[in-house]
């Protein structure tokens, strides 16, 4: 199954906070329903996370489709994964692109929105200074570059990481908008 570059985003940002990622999450109907649905992440850390993430969600009224869907999977997990019953549930919104009154219709039934572009800096936050953590005390960083280890990475963690090892990212404009969203700035190349 092809997955979204949201779904992706978000599943990178929360397994390196080493939360337990599980993605399409079947959710199977109640009593006289005759489809079962899936939700898209389940995020599992210190709380639990519930998401949907969409690349562009074409119309307002596609948003009561999400709004069931996370509605649908809190009553399910919590059912069925009984001991996560006892933790906190948040249902979470991530897009791309969607109307302005599918973000209030979310807001009202307790789902927390979040644009793709701000969770994407987070994760290059979070990235950043997982690697910078790992690269603590190294005498051999090239000059000009961050981080020496980046082996055990693969995907799109490993690619990004090339990205921001050599430059090749507007460190000036990520730093921006970490700033906006309350977080602090990139660590500097050596």
């Amino acid at each position: 199954m092809k997955h979204s570059n949201t779904e992706l985003i978000v599943e990178r940002y929360y397994r390196l906070k080493k939360w337990l990622v599980e993605r399409d999450v079947p959710i199977l109907p109640e009593t006289g329903k005759k489809f079962w649905s899936d939700l898209d992440i389940l995020a599992v850390g210190e709380e639990v996370h519930l998401i949907s993430c969409k690349d562009f969600l074409p119309s307002n009224k596609d948003i009561d489709r999400v709004i069931t869907n996370l509605n649908d999977s809190e009553k399910y997990i919590k059912k069925v994964y009984y001991h996560l019953k006892e933790k906190k549930f948040r249902k979470i919104y991530v897009f791309g692109g969607t109307g302005k009154n599918a973000l209030i219709k979310a807001k009202q039934n307790g789902i927390e929105t979040i644009e793709i572009k701000e969770l994407f800096i987070k994760y290059l936050k979070v990235l950043d200074d997982y690697l910078s953590t790992m690269n603590i005390g190294r005498k051999d960083i090239a000059k000009g570059k961050r981080y020496y280890i980046i082996g055990e990475f693969e995907g799109l963690d490993k690619f990004l990481s090339f990205l921001l090892n050599n430059k090749l990212m507007n460190d000036e404009l990520i730093n921006k908008s970490l700033i906006e969203y309350g977080l602090k700035e990139l660590s500097k190349p050596k």
